[in-house]
């Protein structure tokens, strides 16, 4: 896998959460299915989506065959995407 940083902000940011990850030690997370192609995280508090690829799979229009978007489509893309709760 290659991650491509676009700013030295990026790769301090990119250390930073990758040093946070390596001392936190092991979690216990429950992962709670949502519904709707969506997963809860109980210990990061976030929900994510189950299909990993969906930009590339729902068929947006800026992604390319795999997904793969710029910062700024991703931004856009996450801004704007829809859910039911």
């Amino acid at each position: 896998m290659t991650l491509k940083l676009h700013s030295p902000a990026h790769t301090i940011r990119a250390a930073l959460i990758g040093a946070a990850i390596a001392v936190a030690g092991p979690a216990q997370a429950t992962l709670m299915d949502r519904g709707g192609g969506l997963i809860y995280d109980s210990v990061l508090n976030v929900t994510w989506l189950k299909d990993t690829n969906f930009a590339g799979t729902s068929g947006f229009a800026s992604s390319g065959p795999n997904g793969a978007m710029i910062w700024t489509e991703a931004m856009s893309w996450a801004d704007n995407l829809t859910y039911f709760d």
